[in-house]
């Protein structure tokens, strides 16, 4: 991917960031980005405290624990992209922002 592109997307979520939920929602959502892997993720008020605290060692630990929990309600959102690191031929998964009560 074009390293000016990539750029010019961070900057346009990191803007968004500024916003709010909703302004990183729609950019997200917007024609433009569909080649990058962006996407927010509902979790639990439980799921915040022990990403707070860092008691997650990977995301897939943090994603399981988050999805056995209630997501219901007003709840706090990660935003969070996938990047493939070609060295290795892995995804690595980056936790961006936490929006609560927005």
């Amino acid at each position: 991917m074009d390293m000016w592109l990539e750029e010019d997307v961070q900057e346009e979520i990191d803007l968004a960031k500024l916003e709010g939920l909703e302004a990183v929602r729609m950019v997200i959502n917007s024609w433009h980005h569909d080649l990058f892997t962006w996407d927010l993720l509902p979790i639990s008020i439980e799921t915040a405290n022990k990403l707070l605290q860092g008691d997650f060692d990977t995301f897939d630990e943090f994603y399981e624990f988050n999805i056995e929990k209630d997501l219901s309600g007003n709840l706090p959102f990660v935003l969070y992209r996938e990047i493939t690191n070609t060295n290795r031929n892995e995804v690595v998964y980056i936790i961006e922002t936490i929006f609560i009560n927005e």
